[in-house]
């Protein structure tokens, strides 16, 4: 069976629409084994292990790194399984993949900044929030004590959230960018198959 002959517009199009696509449907997966972690690690565990915030997103890190290029090769190989495209479009082909991924990069960026900073901000006005309640109940003295406490769990909890943030963030930075290769190679693989 002769496959079709499609441009380098529709393959960088048809490329980013599944990557997309397989995106979002490997992210509803991961979110629900990471709320099923953090359920079991919460509930488990002591909370505050410093080790944890290192290594949780370390091995997330790694997870993440083989479902990005799996995502990259189901969306390459969904594309020229049923199509083909000239050598000469490698070039612009991997050009606008590239871009793409550099946007990927700073959405995630973005992303996890965007969390860390709702995180750390919905964490002050909960400790704000249990003050007042506080002074309804206790003393000064004692609200002081308590608060103490709470503002040292939170300066510890937003030095682990940073960690964990940066991690993930260059786990998912250098993910993509190993992805510039690997992308071109994919495509040249795929494509001489169908070529063939």
């Amino acid at each position: 069976m002769d496959k079709q002959e499609i441009n380098s517009k529709n393959v960088i199009k048809s490329i980013i629409s599944g990557f997309v696509a397989y995106g979002i449907l490997f992210m509803f997966l991961c979110l629900f084994i990471l709320a099923i972690v953090t359920f079991f690690l919460n509930e488990v565990l002591i909370s505050n292990i410093r080790g944890l915030y290192i290594t949780l997103p370390l091995m997330a890190v790694i997870i993440l790194y083989f479902i990005i290029h799996s995502i990259c090769r189901l969306s390459t190989y969904d594309v020229f399984k049923k199509c083909k495209t000239n050598p000469d479009n490698y070039k612009n082909i991997i050009k606008y993949l590239n871009i793409f991924f550099i946007i990927c990069i700073i959405i995630s960026i973005i992303a996890f900044l965007s969390l860390l900073y709702l995180n750390l901000k919905f964490q002050v006005k909960s400790i704000e929030f249990n003050t007042l309640k506080y002074r309804q109940v206790f003393s000064e003295e004692h609200i002081e004590l308590l608060k103490s406490k709470m503002l040292e769990t939170y300066n510890e909890s937003k030095v682990n959230l940073i960690i964990s943030t940066v991690i993930l963030e260059i786990g998912i930075a250098i993910s993509f960018l190993s992805l510039i290769p690997y992308q071109r190679k994919m495509i040249v693989q795929y494509n001489k198959f169908s070529n063939n």
